[in-house]
């Protein structure tokens, strides 16, 4: 079982590069284990306006899907799929179908900080993404992604890395993600990330992505901006 960086360095590196800890992605295998299931219910995610600058690339529009997947139906099957941690940096997934993916990552070694947060269709390509914390410091936390691909469930990278999505706040830096973003930029991934001076007001900016496969692709920024108040990704608890 691998490793995590410490707490501190990982998520402090989330936030100031927006990239997360330094790891490596895992690759699905079959297995078993316990379950228990996802909820089916289906939110849409609504943020606030924000306005690109100067991307390297026009921000593409996330993948649509005439029928995107419902809450926890991360094999697009229409039910909902049982969705573990059976142990610390291992993901289970039993599909209704009896067949599982069992998929590694990068985290805190301690079981009791990891945990599901949920799995949403963030870019309605008719799979759900399963969203896990993936590590919990002071103020700040920190979650990666899972996105079913040529029929198995896979970690997602960022640069070459596991992805890392920061949220919370610390006297220094804050950060926030959603998905789903269905105004102008349309992302499938959104993250902000921000410091303070003072511990109380932080201005940042928010990155765009897209997937790309296994990957996520930064389509685009915003302006310098306080912290967006309606950063959500439909039923997800950020926990």
């Amino acid at each position: 079982m691998p490793f995590a960086v410490p707490v501190t360095l990982a998520v402090t590196a989330a936030i100031l590069l927006t990239t997360g800890c330094n790891v490596s992605s895992g690759s699905s295998r079959s297995s078993g284990g316990r379950s228990s299931h996802v909820s089916k219910s289906s939110d849409s995610n609504r943020t606030g306006t924000q306005h690109v600058t100067s991307p390297a690339t026009s921000p593409a529009t996330a993948t649509a899907s005439a029928s995107p997947a419902r809450d926890g139906d991360v094999d697009g099957d229409g039910r909902a799929d049982s969705i573990t941690l059976p142990a610390a940096g291992t993901l289970l997934v039993r599909y209704a179908t009896g067949r599982t993916d069992e998929v590694p990552f990068e985290g805190n070694p301690d079981l009791t900080v990891q945990g599901v947060l949920g799995s949403v269709d963030a870019d309605r390509d008719g799979h759900a993404e399963v969203f896990v914390r993936v590590d919990r410091g002071a103020g700040l936390q920190a979650a990666t992604v899972f996105r079913y691909v040529d029929s198995r469930l896979r970690l997602v990278t960022l640069d070459g890395q596991q992805a890392s999505l920061p949220y919370g706040a610390s006297l220094r830096n804050a950060a926030k993600w959603g998905c789903h973003r269905t105004q102008s930029p349309t992302a499938a991934i959104e993250i902000w990330t921000g410091t303070s001076t003072d511990g109380r007001s932080y201005q940042g900016r928010t990155t765009f992505y897209d997937f790309s496969g296994t990957r996520l692709i930064a389509r685009g920024q915003s302006p310098l901006t306080p912290p967006p108040q309606n950063l959500t990704c439909g039923s997800v608890k950020f926990g």
